[in-house]
C-alpha cells in the first residue's frame, strides 16, 4: 500500500475509536488524494477529526480544510435529519401493524462516536411477504410515493426527501455459491427481529447472530459483483467489537462454513486486527486461515462504497457474477455476461425478469445500448478490457477466500 492509503486506514481506526492521530503519520501521503478516496467510500465526514487531530504542520489546511469542514457539517445536519424521517416512518409502520425490520445504516449508526457521521442515504427496511401490501399503504398514507419495483424490493420516496427501500427477501439465488445454499427464509425470518434502541429511536432489528451474520452476508453478496468498500468494514469491526459477547462465534463460523465463507471471515477479522483496533476475542479462531486479507484489502480499498469506485469496475461485475450463476465455473463466462438470465437483469431491463419470455428482447436492448456507448465515446476497448482484467483478478480474490465452489485455485477445502 502506498503512503495516502495507509494514512486512510490510519484516520479511519483513529475515528472508529475516538482516538489522536500521533505525529509523522501522514508523512508521504497526498491529502487531495486521500480526501477523494475517502469520498468514494463516503467516510470522508467521518474522518475529519482525526485527521485535523494531528499536528498543525501535518494537518490538512487551507482551501482542502475549509471545504472539508463544510461539507462534515452539511453531512451532519442532513444525516440529523434523515433519522428523524426514519424515526416517523418506522413509527406509522408500527401504528399499522407492520413488523418492519430496520437493515444496515441507520440500524448501525450508534455504534459510532459520531453517528450523524456514519452516512447512510437511503433507509432499508425488510417486511414478510404478507405484510408487503400493509406495509405499502401506510408508507403511502405517510407520504411515500413509488419510485420503482425489482423483484423482491419496492423503492419509494418521501415528501421531505427520505429514500427507502423495502424488502420482501435479502438475496437472490444463483447455481452455486454461498447464495444456492442460504436458507434465508429460515435464517432472516422476520419472526426473529426482537425491538432495540437504535440511532432513530425504537426499531425491529435482527438479534446479534443473526444481525453479524446478515452483515457478512451482505458484504459477500457485494463482493461477488462489484465489491464493497471501508464503510461497510467498519461497521463489521465495530458490531464485533461491541456485540461480540452476545454472539455465538462457533456456531457462526460452523454457519459461514457451511456456506462457503469461512475464509472470508478470516480475512475481514485479520483486517481489522491489523488495520482497525479489534482486540482479542471469541471471534478469532484457533485455526484461522487469513492467507487470502491482504488481497481482500486491496480489493476494499480500490472498490469505493459498493464496489462503484469506476466504470471499469462496475463493468467487471457482469463477468464476476455470471461465474456464480451456472454450475460450469467459468466457462462461457464471457458469453453469459453478453447473455445474462433475466434473473440477473438490473434496470431498464427489469421487464425480462417480470416477463422471462423478453428476455431476448433485453438482450438486443442491452446491446443497442452498448453500441450507442461506443459510438458516441461514453464506452471503449480500453475499459472493456480493463474491466476484464479486474474481472479475472477478483475471481482469483474469490478463489483464494474459499467462495467458488469446484473452482481451480479454491483456496479453503
Amino acid at each position: 500500500m502506498n503512503p495516502t492509503q495507509t494514512l486512510l486506514l490510519r484516520l479511519l481506526d483513529c475515528a472508529l475509536h475516538g482516538k489522536t492521530m500521533p505525529p509523522q503519520s501522514a508523512v508521504g501521503a497526498d491529502w487531495d488524494a486521500l480526501v477523494q478516496m475517502a469520498k468514494s467510500h463516503h467516510i470522508e465526514s467521518l474522518l475529519l477529526d482525526a485527521a485535523l487531530s494531528l499536528p498543525e504542520d501535518e494537518a490538512p489546511a487551507g482551501e482542502l480544510r475549509e471545504k472539508w469542514q463544510a461539507l462534515a457539517l452539511n453531512e451532519m445536519m442532513s444525516q440529523g435529519a434523515l433519522a428523524i424521517q426514519a424515526s416517523m416512518l418506522t413509527q406509522a409502520l408500527e401504528a399499522a401493524g407492520v413488523k418492519a425490520v430496520m437493515l444496515k445504516g441507520m440500524a448501525l449508526k450508534a455504534l459510532y462516536p459520531q453517528p450523524d457521521l456514519r452516512t447512510m442515504s437511503d433507509l432499508d427496511l425488510l417486511v414478510a411477504p404478507e405484510q408487503q401490501q400493509a406495509a405499502l399503504a401506510a408508507m403511502e398514507t405517510a407520504g411515500y410515493a413509488l419510485l420503482e419495483e425489482e423483484p423482491g424490493v419496492h423503492v419509494l420516496r418521501g415528501e421531505q426527501g427520505l429514500r427507502v427501500e423495502l424488502h420482501e427477501r435479502l438475496f437472490d439465488k444463483t447455481e452455486t455459491g454461498f447464495l444456492a445454499r442460504l436458507d434465508e427464509g429460515t435464517v432472516f425470518a422476520v419472526e426473529r427481529a426482537v425491538r432495540e434502541e437504535v440511532y432513530c429511536g425504537q426499531a425491529w432489528v435482527f438479534p446479534p447472530q443473526e444481525h453479524l451474520a446478515f452483515l457478512l452476508l451482505h458484504m459477500a453478496k457485494h463482493l461477488i459483483t462489484t465489491g464493497f468498500g471501508l464503510r461497510q468494514l467498519a461497521d463489521f469491526s465495530l458490531y464485533v467489537q461491541k456485540r461480540g459477547g452476545e454472539i455465538d462465534f462457533a456456531a457462526l463460523r460452523a454457519q459461514m462454513r457451511s456456506l462457503g465463507l469461512e475464509g472470508m471471515l478470516d480475512a475481514l477479522l485479520e483486517i481489522c486486527r491489523q488495520w482497525l483496533s479489534l482486540p482479542d476475542g471469541p471471534w478469532y479462531g484457533a485455526d484461522m486461515q487469513a492467507q487470502g486479507a491482504q488481497a481482500l484489502l486491496e480489493d476494499i480499498l480500490s472498490a469505493g462504497v459498493f464496489g462503484k469506485s469506476s466504470k471499469e469496475r462496475t463493468r467487471s461485475a457482469a463477468v464476476v457474477y455470471r461465474s456464480f450463476e451456472s454450475a460450469d465455473g467459468d466457462k462461457g463466462r464471457l458469453l453469459r455476461a453478453l447473455f445474462p438470465s433475466a434473473r440477473t437483469l438490473k434496470a431498464p431491463y427489469l421487464y425480462a425478469r417480470r416477463h422471462p419470455w423478453l428476455l431476448p428482447v433485453a438482450w438486443a436492448h442491452r446491446l443497442f445500448n452498448y453500441v450507442r456507448l461506443r459510438l458516441t465515446g461514453r464506452a471503449t476497448r480500453t475499459e472493456e478490457v480493463e474491466g476484464m482484467r479486474i474481472a479475472d483478478e477478483r475471481l482469483c480474490l474469490l478463489g483464494a477466500l474459499g467462495m467458488r465452489d469446484g473452482a481451480q485455485g479454491n483456496g479453503r477445502k
